[in-house]
């Protein structure tokens, strides 16, 4: 597969589709003025120095979103506050 090249202008307005062909396995060269100055491509697997992705806790990774629930209204409380002292930001209306 043939390393696809592009002007940093391009590859930041096409960066999200960069990276889906790096995931691909596709390596696109960054120029700057013509020369390569950088390249994005796939993460081999075995490179060390990278971090591990993480794995899910399954149901008990849920428990930590609830660790705050005793303040839930306090914290909902304090957000319509702002919003409604923000002219140009006002709270929703609920029928």
């Amino acid at each position: 597969m043939t390393d696809e090249q592009l002007p940093v202008a391009a590859a930041k307005r096409e960066f999200r589709r960069l990276l889906d062909a790096a995931e691909r396995g596709q390596r696109t060269v960054i120029l700057r003025h013509g020369r390569p100055v950088a390249a994005l491509g796939p993460v081999h697997p075995e490179r060390a120095d990278l971090p591990v992705p993480s794995q899910t806790g399954g149901l008990l990774s849920l428990l930590g979103s609830f660790a705050d629930w005793d303040t839930m209204e306090e914290d909902i409380a304090e957000v319509v506050a702002a919003r409604v002292s923000s002219l140009d930001r006002p709270p929703p209306e609920f029928d």
